[in-house]
C-alpha cells in the first residue's frame, strides 16, 4: 500500500515538473512551431492555446 501510494506521489511530481516544452500551431496552409517554453505541462498548454487565432490553432505539442 505504501509503494503504491509513494508511486503515486512520484508520478505527480514528474508530470509537474518544468521542463522544455513546445507549442504547435496549425492552419489551412501548415503546421508550424511557435516557440518553447520552460514550464509545466499544464502553464504550458494554456500559453499554448492562447497563441490561437481565428485560423490559427496552437496546443502543446507531444
Amino acid at each position: 500500500m505504501k509503494l503504491s501510494l509513494a508511486l503515486i506521489v512520484c508520478a505527480m511530481f514528474l508530470y509537474a515538473c518544468e521542463k522544455e516544452r513546445v507549442c504547435e500551431c496549425k492552419n489551412a496552409y501548415s503546421t508550424y512551431d511557435a516557440g518553447q517554453l520552460k514550464t509545466t505541462k499544464s502553464q504550458a498548454k494554456k500559453s499554448c492555446k492562447e497563441l490561437s487565432t481565428a485560423d490559427t490553432d496552437c496546443y502543446l505539442k507531444k
